[in-house]
């Protein structure tokens, strides 16, 4: 499996400080969508699935993800994994920001797209955020550190496009050692097992579950080719430190509340520390696991001792 991915490292600042009344990624995800739609959409009457423009669309591509209902990727449905993750700063956050810093990182041929994401965030600025519909402003934009905005141009003109991608691969040779890692879970995690939501997964449902989201991305916008889990891994959870927080998000689409609630925390792997595990926890770093990663859901880190 191989995909190539954009890591984008956002730094808004808003006019006045605003009152958080909500959490910020889901805000963010909302306006992205809303102001994409606004940009690309040249079909208003129709709906994205029955578009003319629906393979060459910006927003559909981006936000509606829509596939031929037979296909060999999720068989039976007709939406697919969004080519995104998104990750909220480490920063400490109060409840009445100045700045926010935020990450989403592009998969695939949506780091081709990074002028209109960046032009959607602008637009998103001038109409402002949460309830007090607070203005803010795009003040940087870096990848691995590096500034890629050039100037103060409200149009994306002064972006350095195209940047060069990253890549990550899934290791099945290298060094096999024995160790431990922890795991934290910076983001609610949603893992279903049985039909419920819930922590009681071991080492090799949480490693799984990982495996199966980076097949399912890499099969639509990078590589793959039937890789598959190590037998005989021998590999458990230790010292699991869980919590269930609970979650919330209006979706105008739907018209009512979603239930977003997931695991945070931390929890030790020790065992075999083989190549494929690292580079699927690497995996998970870098495009969140679980259910709706797309709002910042299943945003993972993790240290090898």
């Amino acid at each position: 499996m191989r995909l190539s991915y954009l890591p984008l490292d956002f730094t808004i600042c808003f006019d006045i400080p605003a009152f958080v009344d909500t959490n910020p990624l889901f805000v963010l995800r909302s306006v992205l969508g809303k102001n994409l739609r606004s940009m690309c959409c040249v079909s208003r009457q129709s709906k994205c699935p029955d578009c003319l423009f629906r393979n060459t669309c910006v927003y559909v591509f981006l936000f509606e993800t829509i596939l031929p209902q037979e296909n060999r990727v999720v068989p039976g449905r007709n939406r697919a994994s969004h080519p995104y993750s998104l990750r909220r700063s480490r920063r400490p956050q109060g409840k009445t920001l100045s700045d926010y810093g935020f990450t989403i990182v592009l998969f695939g041929k949506a780091a081709e797209y990074l002028p209109y994401i960046y032009s959607a965030f602008v637009q998103a600025g001038r109409q402002g955020l949460f309830k007090g519909r607070h203005p803010f402003f795009v003040k940087d934009v870096q990848v691995a550190g590096r500034s890629i905005l050039l100037d103060d141009s409200p149009d994306g003109a002064g972006l350095q496009v195209p940047v060069p991608p990253f890549e990550w691969q899934y290791l099945e040779e290298g060094e096999n050692r024995r160790g431990e890692v922890l795991v934290e879970l910076v983001s609610p995690f949603r893992f279903k097992m049985a039909g419920r939501y819930g922590g009681d997964f071991t080492a090799a449902d949480f490693i799984g579950n990982i495996f199966r989201r980076a097949k399912t991305i890499c099969q639509l916008y990078g590589s793959f080719s039937e890789d598959s889990l190590p037998d005989g891994m021998e590999l458990r959870i230790v010292e699991k430190n869980l919590r269930w927080q609970e979650a919330c998000h209006y979706s105008g689409r739907q018209k009512t509340e979603m239930a977003l609630g997931g695991l945070q925390g931390s929890f030790i792997l020790t065992g075999d520390l083989m190549p494929q595990v690292v580079s699927l926890l690497e995996f998970g770093r870098l495009c969140n696991i679980g259910k709706n990663t797309n709002f910042g859901l299943g945003q993972i880190d993790y240290w090898i001792k």
